[in-house]
């Protein structure tokens, strides 16, 4: 790997994209973490090609879902990393992230509105967040959602992770911009605990993983 970005677990599969190598990989975890295949032939866009992915997430089913970046879409993967589609869609510009719910995708992109929200089939549904300064987003990275599907998206141009509810309306902020305790300096991903308990924000310029309590 030269520059391992997203990571993805489902069972005792880890999927990793590659963004300067434009692959996924595809690791085991028993008694230890051996690579067992890779998606990727070089940078481009025909179905067994990637051009610069980032986020990627994993379906019940085990299907892989990654951001194709600059194809401008999502590309869907079997659990063997075998290709089985693409999602398009004129509004879908350089998606940064992906995540799932039962009936919906969720995508990241690189405009505004910068959430787009689709079917599992690829059929959009609705935007939601626009892009901007205060209480929207200046500059959104990657993103997680929660049991009741708010969002929570890091904002490296504000050193924050802003918390939105399902219909888009900005509830609450973590962090602020600062290297001390407490602060985020261009944060990058973002995940929950299973407990949903804390928030676990990786701090880009200050090297280190922040964690914020929910409660």
């Amino acid at each position: 790997m030269r520059y391992p970005h997203g990571i993805a677990l489902h069972r005792d599969n880890i999927y990793v994209t590659d963004y300067w190598t434009h692959a996924v990989l595809h690791f085991k975890m028993k008694q230890q973490i051996r690579h067992v295949a890779t998606f990727g032939r070089g940078r481009g866009s025909s179905d067994k090609q990637l051009n610069y992915p980032l986020g990627l997430t994993v379906s019940t089913d085990g299907d892989v879902f990654v951001a194709d970046c600059d194809n401008h879409r999502i590309k869907i993967l079997d659990p063997s990393l075998r290709f089985k589609r693409h999602v398009t869609h004129q509004s879908m510009k350089k998606p940064r992230d992906v995540k799932l719910t039962r009936d919906e995708m969720y995508v990241l992109c690189d405009d505004s509105p910068c959430v787009r929200v689709f079917s599992h089939a690829g059929e959009m549904t609705r935007s939601l967040v626009t892009r901007g300064d205060g209480m929207q987003v200046s500059n959104a990275q990657f993103f997680c959602l929660d049991a009741e599907q708010n969002l929570l998206i890091s904002d490296i141009g504000a050193h924050n992770v802003k918390i939105f509810s399902k219909d888009g309306t900005c509830l609450d902020t973590v962090g602020q911009r600062g290297h001390g305790r407490g602060m985020l300096y261009q944060p990058r991903g973002v995940a929950l605990t299973k407990d949903l308990n804390l928030v676990i924000v990786s701090n880009n310029k200050n090297f280190r993983l922040q964690i914020f309590s929910c409660k």
